[in-house]
């Protein structure tokens, strides 16, 4: 009789443990790692939309000055850079960050490493809410009087320290507290992806056995949280500029503009590796699958990754060699940045190894692989030109740039991105991708 009772209550345990969940605790306030990974990868996706709808009718703009713009209208003035402005801002922090790092981190972390779930499910799902609520600031700060921020993502003072410049009084500020928003969010995120990579592995899982991808993310969280600080630190002087009216930045108050761009970049450039390192740890997965052969040199490929994150912090002023620094810390930082193109170098030929003779299947995942290697290569090429001084100060703010800039973030954001879903779809969805109209 007792075994029988014992029996029953188990029973009625796992019956109210798995009973069916409402719409509002599976969708939206779920604290399960997937289903957050999938809030992050749809919202990123419908920002993806919203950047490039912007990216549309800002070149529509240029492509037909004066004219009116399909779907959107005419283009005023202060309406063109607000859309520059939030076109780069969106596709940079709210595009890029959540479906590289976020989605995939919180899905394949737990999954990869035998964990139930991440360590702090509370937090994984404040992390999320918080990045939702930035989101929501940063749109709705394109409609409120006076406009959106126009002032390009980089808000360089002093146009975007005071609303007699910048036109846009609380389009301005909004922006600034949604960007502070979003790396309050990432933040969250960081500390739960590092402590579940660390401390919530299966039994027996050695550091070596941890796959590429993983360790990518997972170095990518601690570049971002080391790098953030000084821009958030700044973010405060910015706005307290903005609201209060000190002057931090201000040289018509006493401030230096350049003092921002050093706290800016200084986070701005090991951004860049926050999500070039995710995108690259996607793409070695895929290879190693479709070309059935091991990562050519594991070891050797992390602490390639580990030497990038740490040189990444000593590139920043390359982006100032035509904003009045010393000539001779240009030469320094021409010095560090053509450094930081070894590792990258490496890797990729390290990837390209892992290819040669392996037995190859261009399935659509391996098409967007390869393809990624192929554009980063344009972007990183090019990117040779802009670190050493010499030829940077005729290429600076130039078109040169902006194809560079792209022709490194697009396979990083948008291919990265596609070959990850195109690999893991079946895992994530539960039904196989159609591999003709994949291709």
């Amino acid at each position: 009789m007792a075994e029988a009772g014992t029996a029953e209550t188990h029973g009625a345990h796992a019956h109210d443990a798995h009973h069916e969940q409402g719409f509002w605790s599976k969708y939206i306030f779920s604290t399960d790692h997937k289903m957050i990974a999938m809030q992050y990868m749809f919202t990123g996706i419908v920002m993806a939309l919203i950047g490039g709808y912007m990216s549309y009718a800002f070149r529509m703009q240029l492509a037909f000055p004066g004219q009116s713009v399909p779907g959107y209208g005419l283009v005023s003035q202060g309406e063109y850079n607000a859309l520059v402005t939030n076109h780069g801002t969106i596709m940079i922090f709210w595009v890029a960050m959540p479906m590289l790092i976020a989605a995939f981190g919180n899905y394949l972390i737990p999954l990869m490493i035998g964990a139930d779930d991440m360590v702090f499910p509370r937090i994984n799902r404040l992390s999320y809410q918080i990045f939702l609520v930035s989101a929501l600031v940063l749109i709705g700060s394109l409609f409120v009087p006076g406009g959106g921020f126009g002032g390009a993502w980089t808000a360089y003072p002093p146009l975007s320290s005071s609303a007699e410049y910048s036109l846009t009084p609380l389009g301005s500020t909004l922006w600034l507290v949604a960007v502070a928003l979003e790396f309050v969010a990432f933040l969250l995120g960081g500390i739960n992806f590092i402590t579940t990579l660390m401390n919530a592995r299966a039994p027996g899982m050695k550091m070596y056995d941890i796959p590429m991808v993983l360790w990518m993310i997972v170095v990518a969280s601690v570049l971002f949280m080391a790098s953030v600080g000084p821009l958030i630190a700044g973010a405060v002087m910015l706005f307290m500029d903005q609201v209060v009216g000190t002057g931090y930045f201000d040289p018509g108050r006493g401030g230096d503009p350049i003092l921002w761009q050093h706290l800016f970049w200084f986070f701005g450039h090991p951004e860049v590796y926050v999500v070039f390192l995710p995108a690259i740890g996607i793409v070695a997965e895929i290879i190693c699958t479709f070309s059935r052969k091991k990562l050519f040199n594991y070891k050797l490929i992390l602490y390639t990754v580990f030497a990038t994150a740490i040189i990444s912090f000593f590139v920043w002023a390359h982006h100032q060699f035509v904003a009045g620094i010393d000539p001779r810390m240009a030469n320094v930082f021409t010095i560090t940045t053509l450094i930081i193109s070894i590792p990258i170098a490496e890797m990729i030929f390290l990837y390209i190894a892992t290819l040669y003779g392996g037995s190859i299947r261009l399935t659509t995942p391996m098409l967007w692989a390869l393809a990624f290697i192929a554009e980063f290569m344009i972007g990183g090429i090019t990117g040779i030109f802009l670190g050493a001084s010499g030829s940077d100060i005729y290429f600076h703010d130039t078109y040169f740039v902006l194809a560079h800039f792209h022709y490194t973030f697009f396979p990083i954001a948008i291919i990265g991105f596609l070959a990850g879903i195109t690999y893991w779809f079946p895992k994530m969805f539960g039904r196989m991708m159609n591999e003709t109209l994949g291709k």
